[in-house]
Order: C-alpha cells, then sequence, then structure tokens
C-alpha cells in the first residue's frame, strides 16, 4: 500500500476513534459533507488539507507518518502458536510486554532479575517468533502493536482470566489514579450498542495516551491496566522478577 494511500487510511481511523464525524469534519474546513466524503473515498487530498486535518485531531502531522508507518508494520493479532509459547515462559512474556511498550534492553536488565545472556536468549527467541527484530547492540524493532487482539478462547485469554483477571480486581481502587466504576440499569440492545462504541472509543484513548507517554523517560511511566476499571498494578509473575532494592 503506498505511503498516502496509508495516511488516508490512518486518518480514518483516527476520526472513527475518537468520534470525530464526517459532518464534524466538514464544519472544521469548511467544507461540505459530501466533498469529505468524496476526499476520503478517493484518498485525494493536499498536504495543506492532510496537515489542516491533523490540527482538527490535534496531532503532528509527524505523529501521523508515524502511526502509519507502526500500523503498516506491526502485527494486530498473533497465531495460535506465537500465544501459546508467549505464555509458556514468564521472562519471555515479561521481555515482550517491555519491548513492546518501548523499553531498552538496558532498562529491562535494570528492573528485573535476568542475566544479560538470558535476557539475549530471549531477545533471539522473540526475533524467531518475529515479534521484534533483533538489531545490533541489542536494539530492537518491535513487530507487533502493543494492543494486539487476542484469540477468544485462545491461550492468551485463558491466561488471563486464570492469572491476571481475578488479582486485578482484588483490590479496593480507593488510591489515588484508580477507579472501578460499576453502573446498573436496563437499556435497549441499540443503547447497549452505542455504549460499547463508546467504550471502545475510550481504549482508543487509552491507547493514544500509552502512544503519547513513550516520549517520557521510563522512571516517569507506571505499569497501568485499564478493564472498565483503572488502577497502578503489576501482573505479580512479573512483580516477582523485580530486583530488589539494596
Amino acid at each position: 500500500m503506498a505511503q498516502a494511500t496509508r495516511l488516508v487510511q490512518e486518518l480514518k481511523s483516527l476520526l472513527k476513534q475518537r468520534g470525530v464525524t464526517y459532518r464534524e469534519l466538514a464544519q472544521e474546513l469548511d467544507l461540505s459533507e459530501s466533498a469529505i466524503k468524496q476526499m476520503f473515498s478517493s484518498g485525494n487530498m493536499t498536504l495543506a488539507r492532510l496537515d489542516r486535518i491533523c490540527e482538527v485531531l490535534a496531532l503532528d502531522f509527524g505523529d501521523l507518518l508515524q502511526l502509519s508507518e507502526a500500523s503498516a508494520q506491526r502485527l494486530q493479532s498473533l497465531s495460535l502458536e506465537q500465544e501459546t509459547e508467549l505464555i509458556s515462559d514468564p521472562k519471555l512474556l515479561l521481555t515482550a510486554y517491555c519491548l513492546v511498550n518501548n523499553w531498552t534492553f538496558a532498562e529491562i536488565l535494570e528492573r528485573y532479575e535476568l542475566t544479560e545472556v538470558e535476557g539475549i536468549t530471549y531477545l533471539a527467541r522473540l526475533d524467531r517468533m518475529r515479534l521484534i527484530e533483533l538489531l545490533p547492540g541489542n536494539r530492537v524493532k518491535a513487530l507487533i502493536a502493543s494492543n494486539f487482539s487476542w484469540h477468544p478462547n485462545g491461550p492468551i485469554e485463558q491466561y488471563f482470566r486464570k492469572e491476571v483477571q481475578g488479582p486485578f480486581f482484588d483490590a479496593d481502587f480507593t488510591e489515588d489514579g484508580c477507579l472501578r466504576l460499576v453502573k446498573n440499569g436496563d437499556i435497549s440492545a441499540v443503547a447497549r450498542q452505542q455504549l460499547l462504541e463508546r467504550l471502545h472509543h475510550i481504549g482508543q484513548i487509552f491507547d493514544d495516551t500509552v502512544r503519547e507517554e513513550r516520549k517520557l523517560p521510563l522512571d516517569q511511566r507506571q505499569g497501568t491496566t485499564m478493564v472498565l476499571a483503572l488502577r497502578h498494578w503489576m501482573f505479580d509473575a512479573f512483580a516477582k522478577l523485580e530486583r530488589q532494592s539494596g
């Protein structure tokens, strides 16, 4: 797919994620809705128009290029074999998690109980699995999106239910920066679908935030999990691998 086409596709995705309709975009650009639809369907728009749409989305053009390239290159899902291998070893899973969240190899070794030889072994294994591309100097290029989808009832889904879901919700969520929002009521199937779409939008906002926060130093970021609830939390298998201070 040509880069220009990828940029247009990425813009379509971002508009949907952020809940911006063609009508609203048309108002921002002082165009008709039909003109906007034609522009996106044909993929024919000037750099100035691309830049203006980026302004509406509060996005730098450089960030759009980066998102487009990342979308084109990163896997959005794993095979069942890849899922099975990934959860077979907590250290392998930890290494993959850190790498797709922009940790350096040195940062992983500094934070967790991994020797350099072990770490290199896991890098090579992830490279063989085609989840990363191992570069000189133990640098890596992630080949999978950090928010990749799981196979329904597949190895990762089963692992999540068994090892992650219970411990995550076993808290009172009263600390600062935590939220567990529970609502009950009778609503229609149509309204429920509308809520699902909005919740998917919240999920995209979370992904956008993670992507933007990667620019911050590692010591300014904390592992955060959101499952219609939000709290600072680390998977127990990862916590056990942290180096002890002193």
